[in-house]
């Protein structure tokens, strides 16, 4: 099948849809966005085992011509096993797996590439492939994975590392969360990480404890060097002995951190210390505050579907046909920018 990704700049108000504006890029797979303070957007996607970055200087409204990173023979695509991206300033990182988990950085806004260099310092301990980064406000990195150094029983633990020079080099890795004895983190859902405006980082995941995928998290303050404890978010529970492969997302709120997720076959919506609320029915969702409103995408069948609350609301309604794998990201100008697959 050939796949398409494209890329729709969300309008503060969002009615009409008609006429955003978009950007296609042929054969891509796994789309990833980032922006810098200063509107520059950029996207990340993969194209069999090649990496390319592709770079608007107008917020979204117009994007040039896609620039390769690197080829790694053995790149995991598919069911969010692309590659991930972060940038601040000129300094842009994309993160990738293959058997091992990569850097890649650039020092001129995309335009050249250095790497890789191997973030995991155990190798082989990243294999699962599935991974999440996020850029702090002055620039450090953070990424947070799925790790097997610790085979004993075969449980999957969640590690990460840091970068303050924009990827060139890594910390030493840090376990983030290890399940009690004789559970694991879920196997195949995608962990996701965030920082707030004030440097305060949260990390989330799917666990695998007492039967239930369910998801958790943990918040660490800026400028402090450990997590606080572990906490389950929602109030409901998931009985279920396989993995879903949707690991939802973690996002800066307006007050602190949020995040969508999915259940069963239901979207909520979180906010620590709050009762979950339902969105919809479907899967693989994501969310951004862009502006006073928040703005949730998610997977329902074959097609994508769109809600915004708050400003100028808009009740749940098919996006865009045949779709899947949307990246969602909100921009400095309280708008949001939206890539998805579809073809």
């Amino acid at each position: 099948m050939k796949l398409t990704f494209l890329l729709r700049c969300l309008p503060a108000i969002l009615l009409p849809l008609a006429g955003v504006r978009a950007a296609e890029f042929s054969a891509a797979a796994q789309p990833q966005l980032a922006a810098t303070a200063e509107g520059r957007v950029y996207v990340a996607f993969g194209r069999g085992r090649e990496i390319f970055v592709a770079r608007s200087d107008d917020g979204g409204g117009t994007f040039a011509p896609a620039n390769k990173v690197a080829t790694l023979p053995k790149l995991k695509l598919g069911m969010r096993r692309g590659p991930r991206i972060a940038a601040h300033g000129d300094s842009v990182t994309v993160t990738a797996m293959a058997d091992e988990l990569f850097a890649f950085r650039s020092k001129n806004a995309g335009q050249t590439w250095d790497g890789p260099v191997r973030i995991n310092d155990i190798p082989g301990a990243a294999r699962e492939g599935l991974q999440g980064s996020a850029a702090a406000p002055d620039g450090r990195l953070f990424v947070t994975w799925l790790d097997l150094r610790n085979v004993s029983g075969a449980r999957m633990q969640l590690f990460g590392a840091e970068s303050a020079d924009g990827g060139a080099t890594w910390s030493a890795n840090h376990l983030v969360y290890r399940a009690p004895a004789g559970e694991t983190v879920c196997e195949c859902c995608h962990p996701s990480a965030a920082f707030d405006a004030r440097g305060n980082l949260a990390v989330m995941w799917r666990n695998g404890v007492d039967g239930a995928r369910d998801m958790w998290s943990v918040t660490r303050g800026a400028g402090a060097r450990e997590f606080g404890a572990p906490a389950k978010i929602g109030e409901g529970t998931w009985p279920l002995k396989a993995c879903p492969m949707d690991g939802g997302a973690v996002f800066a709120d307006r007050t602190g951190f949020a995040s969508v997720w999915r259940r069963a076959n239901e979207i909520f919506f979180a906010v620590p210390g709050q009762p979950e609320e339902k969105i919809a029915d479907g899967m693989q969702p994501v969310a951004a505050r862009a502006g006073d409103s928040l703005v949730v995408v998610w997977q329902q069948g074959p097609d994508l579907w769109l809600t915004r609350k708050g400003l100028a609301a808009i009740a749940p309604a098919r996006h865009a046909a045949n779709a899947r794998f949307p990246s969602l990201l909100a921009l400095p100008n309280g708008r949001a920018i939206l890539a998805y697959e579809q073809g």
